[in-house]
């Protein structure tokens, strides 16, 4: 008798353990962000349509006074400079250096 109790506590404890298990594995997944890659010279496709890429770049071209040309040639550098970054910092970096360089 006492082994049968053990035995349906082990087994509730047992089946726990796997739904937390799953529970924490499908929420680890949802909460996982892309590895950023390294540029390979091509413009990713969010530098395109991320919101905050977008007014990053409205930021800069103002700044710049619309000069898209010299914008590009900003950004291409800094990839140069220092590879591996996400495009958020590239424009962030291009930003802030055109601020610091006017102060």
């Amino acid at each position: 008798m006492e082994i049968l109790l053990l035995l349906k506590i082990a087994l509730l404890c047992f089946s726990l353990l796997v739904a937390l298990c799953k529970a924490a594995k499908d929420q680890s997944n949802k909460s996982k962000e892309p590895v950023p890659r390294k540029p390979s010279g091509k413009v990713s496709h969010s530098y395109r349509t991320d919101p905050k890429n977008r007014a990053l770049q409205a930021d800069l071209l103002i700044l710049l006074k619309g000069d898209v040309p010299a914008a590009k040639r900003l950004l291409l550098q800094q990839r140069r400079k220092k590879p591996g970054q996400s495009d958020n910092w590239y424009l962030e970096k291009v930003i802030y250096d055109l601020e610091r360089d006017r102060r």
